[in-house]
């Protein structure tokens, strides 16, 4: 298999990538906008249209002027095969990745959704005076978080540590807010305006709790009606506080729209780009990229490289592309100290140093080797693992 450089108005549909295509945004990162060995369909082609001039496909067309190599009139003799010494992976000390919230924040913080959630009933009704404390008591927990983000000296957060594979919709709505908050932040809000933004986060979800369980966790395709459902909880969220008179307008509005698209094409109301409430845009993105990253009943959870360049491709038609950039600016997809798997089959420790946030430093398992994914091409990160998740052979000191 050749390669051969085209425009890429030449590019058509079933084409193969020799190399991967990555771009440089405005803040100097540089980004995986297709991978080696994708086949082109018309979506990708319309996205790279706008990022590049020239890409690498592969064809079976020699390049001009080449001559193929003359085979040897015997072949080499075969080397005599050396004995198979399996080398045993030396143990790690495993140093914990840094907690964005600690155990104590994290359990009141899913407690709190969990209680105010479980006040909903399937027609939307409350008992007021309860509802009225677990709000207040969510509320408290908000500010905690606030105040955690704010003192973060990094500034970076991820939601590694916030992972649980059961009780997703109260540990979702946790990573969500703090995400949000998070992104707010970076978009330059103040502290009154962070703390609704995270308040409304923690709560966007709260119509799920009137969609039948066995359609929410279903594993395969929704049916048409029961997409219908799913597609009502962002309404039926707002409206059971608003029939309740729990919270305002600017907390309604952004819970029942952050499934809006800014071109148009989202629900309940297909509302565009600047019609869209800032809370519902900051939303829309952090939901996506914790849903993506979840484990779910019916699904494993994506790396967060591929759940944020799934974001990327929608910027500018699901996603607004401001509030994409202050995702990533704050957004920590690989934490120091994260145990991953390559695509090589070895193990490594993600370690400081790389300002390519896709594309971080590899120390490799018991070395002091150190892989520089920016640089390469044939190596990527293929999972995240937990120490008890270690194949037979690797040890922890």
């Amino acid at each position: 298999m050749f390669s051969k450089t085209i425009p890429i108005s030449e590019a058509i549909p079933g084409m193969r990538l020799m190399e991967s295509v990555y771009v440089t945004n405005s803040s100097g990162v540089k980004m995986l906008v297709a991978r080696k060995d994708s086949v082109l369909d018309a979506s990708v082609i319309k996205s790279l249209s706008s990022r590049v001039k020239t890409i690498d496909i592969q064809t079976k067309t020699p390049p001009p002027g080449w001559v193929p190599p003359e085979e040897p009139a015997e072949p080499p003799p075969a080397p005599s095969a050396p004995a198979i010494i399996k080398e045993r992976p030396k143990p790690e000390k495993i140093v914990p990745i840094k907690a964005v919230v600690n155990e104590k924040l994290k359990e009141e913080a899913v407690d709190s959704v969990k209680q105010l959630f479980g006040e909903v009933s399937p027609d939307g009704q409350m008992n007021k005076t309860t509802a009225y404390q677990c709000v207040n008591n969510l509320e408290g927990v908000v500010g905690d978080l606030l105040h955690v983000l704010e003192d973060d000296m990094t500034g970076l957060v991820h939601i590694n540590d916030l992972k649980q594979y059961d009780e997703y919709t109260y540990h979702h709505s946790l990573s969500v807010s703090v995400l949000s908050i998070a992104t707010g932040k970076e978009l330059g809000l103040d502290s009154a305006t962070l703390f609704r933004l995270g308040r409304c986060a923690m709560l966007h979800d709260l119509g799920k709790q009137m969609i039948p369980l066995d359609v929410i966790n279903k594993n395969g395709k929704l049916t048409d009606e029961e997409f219908a459902l799913v597609k009502n909880h962002a309404t039926l969220g707002a409206e059971s506080l608003k029939k309740n008179a729990i919270g305002d307008v600017e907390l309604w509005n952004g819970m029942m729209f952050h499934h809006e698209k800014v071109n148009g094409f989202g629900y309940p109301k297909q509302l565009k780009g600047k019609d869209i409430p800032l809370f519902s845009k900051i939303i829309s993105v952090t939901d996506v990229y914790d849903a993506l990253t979840s484990y779910r009943s019916y699904r494993s959870p994506m790396l967060p490289t591929e759940a944020f360049e799934i974001i990327l491709k929608d910027v500018n038609t699901a996603f607004d592309y401001e509030i994409v950039k202050a995702f990533l600016a704050k957004l920590e997809l690989y934490p120091i100290n994260t145990i991953v798997e390559l695509s090589n089959g070895k193990l490594g420790i993600i370690i400081p140093g790389s300002t390519n946030k896709l594309r971080p430093y590899v120390r490799l398992w018991g070395s002091t080797d150190i892989l520089v994914l920016e640089r390469v091409t044939d190596v990527n990160i293929t999972k995240i693992l937990s120490p008890a998740d270690l194949p037979e052979g690797y040890e922890t000191e």
